[in-house]
């Protein structure tokens, strides 16, 4: 009886995200797309404000039936800085795949580490009430509680001193 109701779930599941999919617009108001956005990475277990606003666009394509899985592509108007608990960076486009639980191959997006080096991150998973980052060098794990307000995009580097004042150059490569 256990795994009649997974199915239906997973089933159930499934039908939502597609017809998610098949209404979302690849092109719209910044407001109305990332409203979709947000809601669609609360529905796959994510915090909304785990990606930043404004976006300029989206896309979502089905990468996978089992487990359930999703490319994406995020485009931002230029680069975008935002404060979380270290300070982010996310490429005009930013890509990865996302399932229940856990978004991969990232490509496009750094946090600044206390050193000052600007690292990739390519996971993000959730455990619990807690989100493991994975980078290119170390993980991280935080509350889940810093990511639940959709935080605004500043276009320009952070000050490391959590001020969102922005500085003069850009601390990293253009993507």
């Amino acid at each position: 009886m256990a795994t009649v109701n997974s199915h239906m779930s997973l089933l159930l599941l499934l039908l939502l995200l597609l017809v998610l999919v098949a209404l979302t617009p690849s092109t719209s108001t910044s407001q109305n797309l990332s409203l979709n956005l947000h809601q669609l990475l609360q529905l796959l277990g994510f915090p909304p404000g785990l990606i930043p606003d404004p976006i300029e666009s989206f896309s979502i394509s089905l990468a996978g039936l089992l487990p359930l899985s999703f490319n994406f592509t995020v485009h931002f108007e230029e680069p975008c800085y935002v404060q979380y608990v270290i300070p982010n960076y996310f490429a005009p486009v930013f890509t990865g795949q996302i399932t229940f639980g856990k978004i991969s191959g990232m490509i496009g997006h750094k946090d600044q580490f206390p050193s000052g080096e600007w690292i990739d991150m390519y996971d993000v998973t959730v455990v619990g009430e807690e989100l493991l980052f994975e980078y290119a060098t170390t993980n991280l794990t935080y509350d889940r509680a810093y990511f639940e307000e959709v935080e605004t995009c500043a276009y320009g580097p952070l000050i490391a001193d959590h001020s969102n004042q922005l500085v003069s150059q850009l601390p990293i490569s253009a993507e």
